[in-house]
């Protein structure tokens, strides 16, 4: 077992960024970031040496009450809040003599706060009336609408006692739905139509030219029109009260995305807390061969949590959080039959996923099938959904969403949700667990989180561009039959751009299959690839794969057999002490992994390992910490190989960073 850099050396990335970092910061004489005073507090350094540095130095930001418990949650105390108050900051920039700034220091201004979004919502009015033989103008009070997007987000709206409804929408071809049929002097109305919602486009009126029309046979037996009229004024004062107790979609999706959580096990999905307890629910699919699952609750909060339930025939499982992590979370109202109905076909029902996706995080349609065991309908479901509720109008939880890839290209969709009495069959089991002795209490430590501000977009595009001049002798690693590829976030948009050129020369080189391929880096088969590319995640991501496996890996054809090298898992050791990374995942090291299988041949497995930068910093001396990985084989899980990361390696990621640090945050 050892280690040994690859690659010759060419142009590094510390040609394309404007300086470095690697001594310590007060010798550099530059301000100290939260984030400088919370690593060094998680080291457990104590909290008047983090002062004394503070005010050697000067900070980059303001003791706020957020920045106050950030601090106590890594170890520091209160004098050391109290003391940060006083040291010199971009709003007291002076300070008494223990804190001026340092000669050649240079406080960081605060970033500006970014623009407040473009409303680009316009008033819709619409006016519902029919003309009557007499050409008298009946107005429609408390008529019922469905006002459709253009992406089938559905929303409830009720005319008032003029017939008249004005909401806000975005610009689009809406479809507008009457939600029942609305009878008035012997004649049905009901109305579907598409209209253009845009600026200045006037009241849209709905009237009998766009309704479709049906008369009503009066019969001497039958009531009068007299009787008719109040029939029907009684049901329209019936429908506007249950409209009242109702919600629109979007005020149900308010209301309950706090108990929308991301579910991290194998694969990535939703779930969401079914009871105050803190039991969850997801899809077993997703925690499939996971040695931990993990909880995503907000933005800045994710938890471990514990298997209670896990039913594969179901896809469903049920999971345990600690709720003193989930305080302010709104558990969502299971399914009862004494208040809300079963869903039968032709019901229109809502998916919710969760929030912390930007797609897929409410669906609607309509139910095509229902029984006590699964409900088939018509909303889009994903695996950024996949494990979040179904909802019917009332708002109630009816089912469990469960979505898995098709298993052949082309081949429709596999989509479907489990009925809510198998919901309340396994959470009744999770509950009983629960209380039985054996039950261990889910661990409240919290997890790292992916860093809210993107990496600067300049030191990318410098990097990026940099084609084959790029120095990767201290990105690359190797120990036996593996090999490891640390990326920044300049590193991962090359191999991007790399990857790009790889696939467009084989396309012109073999026209005929050009239509075949879509990628050619098996990273590519990470679902997050694209968003931590895309949102310049400040993130630094260690790929651990065969060393039998070109690189960067672009053989989208080649089938070959791997007995060695099949990653399992990847620890990284500071100084001895586990770091616990944002995100673990394996996929397949290469993209034809179905017909390598197919084949006879092992399909082996990658690791991508997520981390922040801030658990590579420099030790509170200065000096580079020791930085060791184990990686186990599945062949062999109990003699894990071990890399040694050289010094020279940590430093280069350290520099990558210094943009990301000290500069701006474009």
């Amino acid at each position: 077992m050892h280690s040994r850099p690859v690659c010759s050396r060419a142009l590094g990335i510390a040609g394309a960024l404007a300086f470095v970092l690697s001594a310590p910061l007060a010798a550099q004489g530059k301000g100290y970031t939260l984030d400088d005073i919370l690593g060094l507090l998680r080291r457990h350094v104590a909290s008047a040496r983090v002062l004394s540095l503070a005010k050697s130095s000067c900070v980059t930001f303001v003791v706020t009450d957020d920045v106050d418990t950030r601090i106590k949650r890594a170890g520091g105390t209160q004098s050391l809040v109290d003391g940060l108050k006083s040291v010199c900051n971009p709003n007291g920039p002076g300070g008494d003599s223990a804190t001026k700034v340092s000669s050649g220091a240079v406080p960081i201004p605060k970033p500006a706060d970014p623009p407040p979004p473009v409303d680009t919502a316009i008033t819709v009015r619409l006016r519902a009336a029919v003309v009557g033989s007499d050409l008298t103008v009946r107005a429609l009070p408390q008529l019922d609408l469905w006002i459709i997007s253009p992406r089938g987000d559905t929303t409830r709206v009720s005319t008032d006692l003029e017939g008249r409804v004005e909401r806000s929408f975005k610009p689009g071809v809406y479809r507008i739905e009457s939600t029942q049929v609305y009878e008035m002097n012997g004649s049905k109305y009901k109305w579907g139509l598409y209209a253009t919602f845009q600026k200045d486009a006037g009241t849209i009126e709905l009237t009998q030219k766009n309704a479709t029309v049906e008369t009503v046979t009066v019969t001497s037996t039958g009531p009068n029109q007299a009787q008719k009229d109040s029939i029907a004024k009684d049901s329209t004062t019936k429908a506007l009260a249950a409209a009242k107790k109702s919600r629109t979609e979007k005020e149900l999706f308010d209301d309950y995305r706090s108990g929308l959580f991301t579910v991290y096990g194998s694969q990535r999905g939703t779930g969401f807390l079914a009871d105050s307890s803190g039991l969850v629910l997801t899809n077993a699919h997703l925690l499939d061969g996971a040695d931990e699952v993990r909880v995503m609750l907000d933005s800045s909060t994710k938890v471990y949590a514990r298997r209670l339930v896990v039913d594969n025939a179901h896809d469903l499982a049920v999971l345990a959080i600690p709720m003193r992590r989930c305080a302010k979370c709104t558990p969502l109202p299971m399914f009862d039959s004494t208040k809300s109905a079963m869903p039968t076909a032709g019901d229109r029902v809502l998916a919710l996923g969760s929030p912390l996706n930007k797609a897929g995080v409410l669906s609607t349609g309509i139910v095509s099938n229902a029984d006590a065991q699964s409900i088939t309908s018509e909303v889009s479901l994903g695996f950024l959904n996949t494990g979040g509720p179904l909802l019917n109008t009332d708002g109630y939880v009816i089912g469990l969403n469960a979505y898995r890839p098709p298993v052949t290209q082309g081949a429709g969709r596999i989509s479907s949700s489990v009925a809510a009495p198998v919901l309340a069959s396994a959470l009744q089991r999770a509950k009983d667990s629960v209380t039985s002795a054996r039950f261990k209490v889910v661990t409240d430590s919290l997890l790292p989180v992916v860093p809210r501000d993107p990496f600067p977009s300049e030191p990318i595009a410098a990097v990026s561009g940099l084609g084959a001049t790029l120095d990767l002798h201290n990105y690359r690693m190797e120990s036996g039959p593996f090999k490891v590829f640390m990326m920044t976030p300049q590193v991962m948009a090359w191999r991007e751009v790399q990857a790009g050129k790889a696939l467009a020369d084989r396309k012109r080189n073999d026209p005929k299959k050009a239509g075949s391929w879509t990628s050619v880096d098996p990273i590519q088969g990470w679902r997050d690839w694209s968003d931590y590319l895309g949102e310049r995640r400040a993130v630094v991501v260690f790929n651990v794969t065969s060393d039998k496996t070109a690189f960067p890996f672009y053989e989208p054809d080649k089938i070959q057999g791997i007995d060695e090298g099949n990653f399992k898992d990847m620890k990284i050791y500071r100084d001895g002490v586990e770091i616990v990374p944002v995100e673990k995942i394996r996929i397949p090291a290469m993209l034809n992994a179905d017909q390598t299988k197919a084949a006879g041949k092992n399909v082996a497995m990658q690791g991508i390992y997520v981390y922040r930068v801030e658990d590579f910093a420099p030790r509170a001396v200065g000096t580079t910490a020791a930085y060791t990985i184990s990686i186990y084989d599945a062949a062999k899980p109990a003699a894990p190989f071990k890399v040694m990361v050289l010094g020279s390696s940590v430093e280069q990621m350290w520099k990558d960073f210094t943009a990301y640090r000290f500069g701006g945050r474009r």
